[in-house]
């Protein structure tokens, strides 16, 4: 099941997985870098954070989105190792885009690490394409355009 992010039963698993599936390929190329669990809060809060949740067992990935315009910016998106490859991550990023065309968007943007080439296949296999490379956040941009919500065909009255 996917469903939105409810901070006191999911933030600490969403800071975890943060932790070990994402900062950890972060620290690849930036070593310097520190863990800043109260900023990573401060994003979830401004965004809108879908989780995966399999029966009634405990959150195994999540998806945080932001709208800036016509864009949605998919700010992170993390499976624990051991649910990957079971279609969680999938079924996040579907979400993330269902969400982005009910607001209107006609892109999704994001920042891949670029240690984290599995991450960049994924995403590849979506239709997600490499707009260029960041070098201050050490980050590949990507991005996918939507195809717009289909229209339903209304019959008028006779």
């Amino acid at each position: 099941m996917i469903r939105t992010r409810n901070p006191r039963r999911d933030d600490r698993i969403i800071l975890d997985l943060v932790k070990r599936e994402l900062f950890a390929y972060t620290l690849q190329t930036m070593p310097d870098l520190r863990w800043d669990a109260a900023e990573v809060r401060r994003r979830l809060n401004r965004n809108v954070t879908f989780v995966a949740v399999p029966g009634r067992l405990k959150t195994v990935g999540f998806a945080s989105v932001k709208k800036n315009g016509k864009d949605m910016f998919l700010d992170m998106l993390a499976v624990d190792r051991d649910s990957q490859g079971r279609g969680w991550g999938s079924a996040l990023l579907k979400e993330a885009e269902r969400y982005a065309r009910n607001k209107g968007c006609s892109t999704v943007r994001l920042f891949v690490d670029e240690a984290n080439g599995k991450a960049r296949m994924f995403y590849a296999r979506y239709g997600y394409t490499e707009q260029g490379y960041i070098p201050t956040v050490r980050s590949i941009a990507m991005s996918k355009t939507l195809q717009p919500l289909p229209v339903k065909n209304v019959r008028q009255p006779m």
